[in-house]
Protein backbone atom coordinates (compact mmCIF):
# COMPACT_ATOMS: atom_id res chain seq x y z
CA UNK A 1 0.00 0.00 0.00
CA UNK A 2 2.87 2.31 0.87
CA UNK A 3 4.56 1.77 -2.39
CA UNK A 4 1.40 2.37 -3.97
CA UNK A 5 0.75 5.63 -2.60
CA UNK A 6 4.26 6.58 -3.34
CA UNK A 7 4.22 5.68 -6.75
CA UNK A 8 1.11 8.03 -7.16
CA UNK A 9 2.06 10.88 -5.77
CA UNK A 10 5.54 10.66 -7.85
CA UNK A 11 3.06 10.60 -10.64
CA UNK A 12 1.59 13.42 -9.55
CA UNK A 13 4.57 15.18 -8.87
CA UNK A 14 6.03 14.44 -12.71
CA UNK A 15 3.18 15.82 -14.15
CA UNK A 16 3.03 19.23 -12.43
CA UNK A 17 7.02 18.99 -13.44
CA UNK A 18 6.10 18.46 -16.63
CA UNK A 19 3.29 20.43 -17.64
CA UNK A 20 4.86 23.15 -19.21
CA UNK A 21 6.16 22.26 -22.39
CA UNK A 22 8.65 23.58 -25.27
CA UNK A 23 7.72 22.79 -28.92
CA UNK A 24 8.68 19.64 -30.26
CA UNK A 25 9.58 19.58 -34.05
CA UNK A 26 10.55 16.65 -35.50
CA UNK A 27 13.04 16.60 -38.48
CA UNK A 28 13.47 14.79 -41.58
CA UNK A 29 16.10 14.10 -43.87
CA UNK A 30 17.65 17.76 -42.83
CA UNK A 31 18.77 15.62 -39.53
CA UNK A 32 21.42 13.23 -41.48
CA UNK A 33 23.36 15.98 -41.90
CA UNK A 34 26.51 15.48 -40.57
CA UNK A 35 26.61 17.55 -36.68
CA UNK A 36 22.99 18.49 -37.47
CA UNK A 37 22.22 17.08 -34.03
CA UNK A 38 24.76 19.64 -32.21
CA UNK A 39 22.70 22.38 -32.65
CA UNK A 40 19.74 20.84 -32.41
CA UNK A 41 17.67 19.38 -29.68
CA UNK A 42 16.87 15.44 -30.09
CA UNK A 43 13.04 14.82 -28.99
CA UNK A 44 12.98 11.26 -27.89
CA UNK A 45 8.75 11.84 -28.84
CA UNK A 46 10.59 11.79 -32.39
CA UNK A 47 12.50 8.51 -32.05
CA UNK A 48 10.30 4.87 -33.29
CA UNK A 49 9.38 4.05 -29.58
CA UNK A 50 6.42 2.41 -30.44
CA UNK A 51 7.88 -0.40 -32.00
CA UNK A 52 9.08 -1.47 -28.59
CA UNK A 53 6.24 -0.48 -26.49
CA UNK A 54 7.68 2.58 -25.19
CA UNK A 55 4.31 5.13 -25.27
CA UNK A 56 3.78 8.60 -24.75
CA UNK A 57 3.75 10.08 -20.94
CA UNK A 58 0.15 10.48 -19.99
CA UNK A 59 0.87 13.84 -18.06
CA UNK A 60 2.97 15.28 -20.93
CA UNK A 61 2.53 14.21 -24.72
CA UNK A 62 6.00 15.74 -25.09
CA UNK A 63 8.00 13.20 -23.16
CA UNK A 64 8.17 9.28 -23.65
CA UNK A 65 7.99 6.52 -21.12
CA UNK A 66 8.98 3.38 -20.70
CA UNK A 67 6.92 0.06 -20.70
CA UNK A 68 8.98 -3.18 -18.54
CA UNK A 69 11.73 -3.60 -20.79
CA UNK A 70 11.18 -1.14 -24.02
CA UNK A 71 14.06 0.68 -25.29
CA UNK A 72 13.86 4.46 -26.57
CA UNK A 73 16.48 4.28 -29.60
CA UNK A 74 18.00 7.93 -31.19
CA UNK A 75 19.22 7.22 -34.19
CA UNK A 76 20.47 8.55 -37.09
CA UNK A 77 23.33 10.52 -35.79
CA UNK A 78 25.62 11.70 -37.78
CA UNK A 79 29.28 13.91 -36.75
CA UNK A 80 31.58 14.91 -39.13
CA UNK A 81 34.72 13.17 -37.04
CA UNK A 82 35.24 10.28 -34.57
CA UNK A 83 35.07 11.69 -31.25
CA UNK A 84 33.87 11.87 -27.68
CA UNK A 85 30.86 13.62 -27.60
CA UNK A 86 28.57 14.78 -24.63
CA UNK A 87 25.12 13.60 -23.82
CA UNK A 88 22.59 16.65 -21.94
CA UNK A 89 19.59 13.97 -20.92
CA UNK A 90 15.96 15.79 -20.16
CA UNK A 91 13.75 13.60 -18.29
CA UNK A 92 11.44 13.41 -15.51
CA UNK A 93 10.57 10.17 -12.96
CA UNK A 94 7.24 8.86 -13.27
CA UNK A 95 7.97 6.98 -9.84
CA UNK A 96 11.00 5.25 -8.48
CA UNK A 97 12.17 4.04 -5.18
CA UNK A 98 15.16 5.73 -2.89
CA UNK A 99 17.74 3.80 -5.53
CA UNK A 100 16.72 5.64 -8.23
CA UNK A 101 15.51 4.52 -11.77
CA UNK A 102 17.85 1.97 -13.93
CA UNK A 103 18.70 2.80 -17.32
CA UNK A 104 21.06 0.79 -20.09
CA UNK A 105 22.49 3.04 -22.48
CA UNK A 106 24.24 1.40 -25.46
CA UNK A 107 25.96 3.24 -28.06
CA UNK A 108 25.91 1.37 -31.22
CA UNK A 109 24.64 -2.09 -30.29
CA UNK A 110 26.96 -2.15 -27.00
CA UNK A 111 26.32 -1.62 -23.74
CA UNK A 112 28.04 1.58 -22.17
CA UNK A 113 26.71 2.02 -18.75
CA UNK A 114 24.07 1.73 -16.65
CA UNK A 115 22.27 4.99 -15.74
CA UNK A 116 20.70 5.66 -12.28
CA UNK A 117 18.63 8.69 -12.67
CA UNK A 118 16.31 10.88 -9.90
CA UNK A 119 13.33 13.30 -9.86
CA UNK A 120 14.26 16.73 -10.30
CA UNK A 121 14.77 18.76 -6.84
CA UNK A 122 12.76 21.39 -8.63
CA UNK A 123 9.25 21.17 -9.76
CA UNK A 124 8.89 22.45 -13.16
CA UNK A 125 12.31 21.86 -14.13
CA UNK A 126 13.21 18.94 -15.98
CA UNK A 127 16.29 16.78 -14.46
CA UNK A 128 19.48 16.25 -16.17
CA UNK A 129 21.66 13.70 -16.78
CA UNK A 130 25.45 13.79 -18.49
CA UNK A 131 27.39 11.30 -19.80
CA UNK A 132 30.06 11.08 -23.11
CA UNK A 133 29.33 8.58 -25.98
CA UNK A 134 32.14 7.54 -28.44
CA UNK A 135 30.46 8.61 -31.90
CA UNK A 136 32.12 7.70 -35.48
CA UNK A 137 32.07 9.61 -38.91
CA UNK A 138 30.51 9.04 -42.21
CA UNK A 139 28.15 6.37 -39.86
CA UNK A 140 24.55 5.72 -38.44
CA UNK A 141 25.10 6.21 -35.08
CA UNK A 142 22.83 5.34 -32.58
CA UNK A 143 22.39 5.75 -28.97
CA UNK A 144 19.65 3.69 -27.06
CA UNK A 145 18.31 4.02 -23.48
CA UNK A 146 16.77 0.23 -22.28
CA UNK A 147 14.36 0.21 -19.20
CA UNK A 148 16.16 -1.65 -16.21
CA UNK A 149 14.03 -0.52 -13.56
CA UNK A 150 10.93 1.80 -12.37
CA UNK A 151 9.65 4.96 -14.40
CA UNK A 152 11.74 7.28 -16.38
CA UNK A 153 10.01 9.78 -18.99
CA UNK A 154 12.14 11.12 -21.70
CA UNK A 155 12.05 14.34 -23.39
CA UNK A 156 15.13 14.46 -25.09
CA UNK A 157 18.69 15.38 -25.27
CA UNK A 158 21.43 17.90 -26.48
CA UNK A 159 24.61 16.42 -28.25
CA UNK A 160 27.32 18.96 -27.65
CA UNK A 161 31.38 18.64 -28.67
CA UNK A 162 33.72 18.68 -26.13
CA UNK A 163 36.69 18.57 -28.71
CA UNK A 164 38.10 15.35 -27.54
CA UNK A 165 39.13 13.02 -30.45
CA UNK A 166 38.43 9.55 -30.54
CA UNK A 167 41.60 8.08 -31.70
CA UNK A 168 43.38 7.95 -27.94
CA UNK A 169 46.79 7.18 -26.78
CA UNK A 170 47.99 5.23 -24.56
CA UNK A 171 50.86 7.51 -23.57
CA UNK A 172 51.04 10.08 -25.68
CA UNK A 173 54.48 11.10 -26.09
CA UNK A 174 55.67 6.86 -26.60
CA UNK A 175 52.75 5.06 -27.95
CA UNK A 176 49.59 5.80 -30.21
CA UNK A 177 46.83 3.40 -31.35
CA UNK A 178 44.60 3.92 -34.04
CA UNK A 179 42.67 2.34 -37.15
CA UNK A 180 42.76 3.18 -40.64
CA UNK A 181 41.98 1.78 -43.92
CA UNK A 182 41.22 -1.36 -42.55
CA UNK A 183 43.91 -1.71 -39.94
CA UNK A 184 44.75 -1.78 -36.24
CA UNK A 185 48.34 0.38 -35.78
CA UNK A 186 50.26 0.24 -32.83
CA UNK A 187 52.82 2.46 -33.07
CA UNK A 188 56.13 4.11 -31.22
CA UNK A 189 56.63 1.64 -28.66
CA UNK A 190 59.88 1.57 -26.69
CA UNK A 191 61.69 -1.24 -24.99
CA UNK A 192 61.25 -5.12 -25.80
CA UNK A 193 58.50 -7.61 -24.90
CA UNK A 194 55.82 -5.32 -25.94
CA UNK A 195 52.66 -7.34 -24.74
CA UNK A 196 49.37 -5.92 -27.21
CA UNK A 197 45.85 -8.07 -26.55
CA UNK A 198 42.81 -7.54 -28.68
CA UNK A 199 39.83 -8.07 -27.24
CA UNK A 200 36.33 -7.56 -27.81
CA UNK A 201 34.26 -5.34 -25.79
CA UNK A 202 32.50 -7.92 -24.55
CA UNK A 203 35.34 -9.48 -23.18
CA UNK A 204 36.46 -12.55 -25.72
CA UNK A 205 40.16 -12.27 -26.65
CA UNK A 206 40.79 -11.30 -30.19
CA UNK A 207 44.50 -11.74 -30.37
CA UNK A 208 47.57 -11.85 -28.00
CA UNK A 209 51.15 -10.90 -29.25
CA UNK A 210 54.38 -10.38 -27.90
CA UNK A 211 56.86 -8.16 -29.90
CA UNK A 212 60.57 -6.52 -29.77
CA UNK A 213 60.03 -4.41 -32.59
CA UNK A 214 58.16 -0.79 -32.40
CA UNK A 215 55.24 -1.70 -34.27
CA UNK A 216 52.68 -3.57 -34.86
CA UNK A 217 49.41 -3.76 -37.57
CA UNK A 218 46.42 -5.95 -37.85
CA UNK A 219 43.30 -6.25 -39.83
CA UNK A 220 40.10 -6.55 -37.66
CA UNK A 221 37.04 -7.09 -38.35
CA UNK A 222 33.65 -4.39 -37.59
CA UNK A 223 32.81 -4.06 -33.96
CA UNK A 224 34.47 -2.33 -30.99
CA UNK A 225 37.34 -3.58 -29.38
CA UNK A 226 39.56 -3.22 -26.57
CA UNK A 227 43.45 -3.13 -27.23
CA UNK A 228 46.10 -3.41 -24.56
CA UNK A 229 49.46 -2.24 -24.94
CA UNK A 230 51.67 -3.12 -22.07
CA UNK A 231 49.08 -2.33 -19.74
CA UNK A 232 47.69 0.84 -21.42
CA UNK A 233 44.07 0.50 -22.93
CA UNK A 234 42.13 1.78 -25.81
CA UNK A 235 38.79 1.43 -26.87
CA UNK A 236 38.73 1.20 -30.93
CA UNK A 237 36.16 1.13 -33.46
CA UNK A 238 35.82 -0.42 -36.45
CA UNK A 239 33.40 0.42 -39.16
Amino acid sequence: MKNLLLRTLGLLLVLFSLEVTAQVTCYGEESKTPDFWLDHFYYAKCTDYESTGSQLFGGNLDCVEFTAGSTIDFTDIYVSKDAVYTVMLYYGIGWCDELGAYVDLNVNGQFTDQLVLFPSAIVGEDATYQFEVELYSDYNNVIQLKNVKDWPAFRGFQLSSNETTKVATTDKNICKVFFTNGSLFVENMLGVDNHIQINSIDGRLIKSVTTDASSYTTSLSTGLYVVNVNGNLTKIFVK
